[in-house]
């Protein structure tokens, strides 16, 4: 899982991106909420908001091809085959809430970065003078989400490609470390008896 320290290694240009977006008042980032289960450690409202909206599409496209067999079969098929129940969805492992939570212990100034980072990404202007549409993140239908995360990920700036990076590994080690995904993949869990047993034998 990607270490707390060091989330995001940035270039003097895009530190100063960060810099910028953390001075763009909240009034004017109309970040489109969500509540959260729960009460937040790290994530104020909006962040986590943002943070559950990518978990959402980055994880559409990673668990779907986690399901998928060598061979190309799709997930419905092996569904259907393998009587492997549905994919979780991000909002039913949490997500959001657990990057919250992992997240908490951040040193101030790498929490700071983090926080910064999602306000670029969720950032209507930035968005627009970067050649995407001229509304948040948050805001825009699955289809122009993608491609704001395509851009992102392939983006010249290095703070947009290691910010996404960041993203993605965090949400995808969440996502695929629950046991409520492992079902869905084929995988019947972590071997506790053959640990169980290498432990004792090592008494």
């Amino acid at each position: 899982m990607e270490s707390r320290r060091g989330l995001l290694k940035k270039t003097l240009g895009g530190a100063a991106l960060l810099a910028a977006a953390g001075a763009v008042p909240v009034a004017l980032r109309k970040t489109k909420l969500r509540p959260p289960p729960h009460a937040l450690q790290f994530f104020t409202a909006a962040e986590y908001s943002i943070w559950a909206a990518v978990a959402e599409r980055v994880l559409a496209q990673e668990a779907t091809a986690a399901t998928r067999e060598p061979g190309g079969e799709s997930a419905d098929a092996l569904l259907q085959t393998e009587h492997r129940p549905a994919a979780p969805t991000p909002a039913q492992v949490d997500v959001a809430g657990k990057a919250d939570a992992f997240l908490a212990p951040l040193p101030e100034k790498d929490a700071k970065d983090l926080k910064q980072l999602l306000a670029l990404f969720d950032n209507a202007l930035f968005s627009f003078v970067t050649g995407g549409p001229a509304r948040p993140f948050t805001q825009l239908d699955p289809v122009a989400q993608d491609a704001h995360l395509k851009a992102w990920q392939t983006s010249r700036l290095a703070v947009r490609r290691t910010g996404f990076q960041a993203m993605k590994r965090l949400c995808c080690a969440i996502y695929f470390g629950a046991p409520a995904a492992y079902a869905s993949m084929g995988y019947p869990g972590p071997p506790y008896e053959l640990v169980k047993s290498v432990l004792e034998s090592s008494r």
